[in-house]
């Protein structure tokens, strides 16, 4: 990967990005399977970091009281 992406965000849209010029097929095998690459690394990337904000919640919601209390706030709608 070129340089690695210090948001779940930004390291998203470069994602989208490479979907977007595979998807074209305007470019070379050997440029294709480099923005695969990168597409995986940048993947594996978001998938950690949406792990991690879902521990986070699961932690914040039990240490609220419980999924109960939270999942009769109305808020699951």
């Amino acid at each position: 990967m070129a340089s690695k992406p210090k948001t779940y965000e930004k390291a998203f849209e470069k994602l989208e990005e490479i979907i977007g010029q595979l998807e074209e097929g305007a470019i070379d095998l050997e440029r294709s399977v480099k923005l695969y690459k990168e597409g995986m690394e940048l993947s594996v990337f978001c998938a950690r970091k949406l792990d991690a904000a879902e521990e986070t919640i699961i932690t914040l919601r039990e240490s609220a009281g419980g999924v109960e209390e939270v999942e009769s706030s109305g808020l699951e709608e």
